[in-house]
C-alpha cells in the first residue's frame, strides 16, 4: 500500500510504514516523459565527460547515477548517496552485474563523507524541497567539489502546481496547502538566490514542467488525494468539498479534460 504522504513524506522514508512504497513512487516519476526530459537537462548541465568524478546528493534509486556513469566512462567515477537505506540496497540491486563506475552508499547531506574537492562536478534533484538547511547541504556540495567544478541542483516549486478544476477558489486553497505541506514549498524559486548566497559563479536558471494527463498517476506521482483530504484535516476546506474537488476530476478524467502539473527550477553554478 502507498505511504498517503507521497511525495512530501521522503524526509524521512525508511521510518514509514512501506519504505519501498517510495522506490514505486520514484520509478512512476521517472517513467514521465516530461521527467525524463528534464532530467537529461540537468545531467546536461553537469558538463561533464570521460573520466570524471561526480557526486549525486539524495541518489534514490541511483537512476540518474547510472546514467552519469555512462557518460564518464571506466575511467570516471560516480558516488551516489541517501540518506534512506532502502532507496540505496535497491540502487545497489539495480547495479549488479552492470560493470559501471558507480558505488551507492547511505549519507547524509550535511556532513558528506568525503574529503574536500574529490569530485568534478555534483547534483542533487528533487532533494533540497525536503531539507530543513538547504544552504549547510550545498555548502557541502561546494566543499567536496573542486575549483572550477560544476554543481546543479533541481527541485519543483509547489507554488506551481497546476490542476485544472472548474472550481477555482477551492483549487487555489488546495494547491495553497500542498505547497504549505512541503518542508519547503518554494524550494525551486530560491535556488538561484542561494547559488549566489555561497558564492558560486556563473549561475544559470532553466526552468520545467512535468504534465500529467492521467487522474491515477496524478494520484500516484502528486499525491492529489492526500492532498485533498489533508486540506481537509487541517480545516483549509471541508471534508465534502475535498469529495467534490476530486470528483471532479474523476469527471474531468473521464471527459479527457484532466490535466495537472508541477513546475520546477534547475541552477547551476561553478565553484570558484
Amino acid at each position: 500500500m502507498m505511504s498517503p504522504q507521497l511525495p512530501q513524506g521522503f524526509a524521512a522514508v525508511d521510518g514509514g510504514e512501506d519504505p519501498h512504497a517510495f522506490v514505486s513512487y520514484v520509478d512512476a516519476v521517472s517513467a514521465l516523459s516530461s521527467a525524463q526530459a528534464y532530467k537529461q537537462l540537468t545531467l546536461l548541465m553537469l558538463r561533464v565527460g570521460e573520466g570524471a568524478r561526480v557526486l549525486d546528493v539524495g541518489c534514490g534509486t541511483g537512476d540518474d547515477a547510472r546514467a552519469l556513469a555512462q557518460v564518464v566512462g571506466p575511467r570516471g567515477w560516480v558516488v551516489g548517496i541517501d540518506n534512506s537505506r532502502t532507496m540505496i540496497e535497491e540502487a545497489t540491486r539495480r547495479q549488479n552485474g552492470l560493470g559501471l563506475p558507480v558505488e551507492f552508499y547511505v549519507g547524509d547531506a550535511y556532513q558528506i563523507a568525503f574529503p574536500d574537492e574529490v569530485f568534478d562536478a555534483c547534483r542533487a534533484d528533487r532533494v533540497f524541497q525536503h531539507l530543513r538547511e538547504p544552504k549547510k547541504a550545498l555548502s557541502e556540495m561546494i566543499r567536496v567539489t573542486r575549483s572550477g567544478g560544476r554543481i546543479v541542483v533541481s527541485d519543483p516549486d509547489w507554488g506551481t502546481f497546476i490542476v485544472n478544476s472548474p472550481d477555482r477558489d477551492l483549487t487555489r486553497r488546495i494547491v495553497g496547502f500542498a505547497c504549505d505541506a512541503t518542508t519547503d514549498g518554494w524550494m525551486g524559486r530560491q535556488l538561484p538566490g542561494l547559488f549566489r548566497e555561497v558564492g558560486l559563479q556563473d549561475v544559470q536558471v532553466r526552468t520545467s514542467l512535468v504534465v500529467i494527463e492521467e487522474y491515477d498517476t496524478a494520484k500516484e506521482v502528486l499525491g492529489i488525494e492526500w492532498l485533498a483530504h489533508g486540506a481537509a484535516q487541517a480545516g483549509v476546506i471541508t471534508s465534502g468539498e475535498a469529495e467534490r474537488w476530486l470528483r471532479g476530476l474523476q469527471e474531468d478524467h473521464a471527459a479527457g479534460r484532466f490535466t495537472c502539473g508541477l513546475g520546477g527550477f534547475i541552477t547551476s553554478g561553478v565553484k570558484p
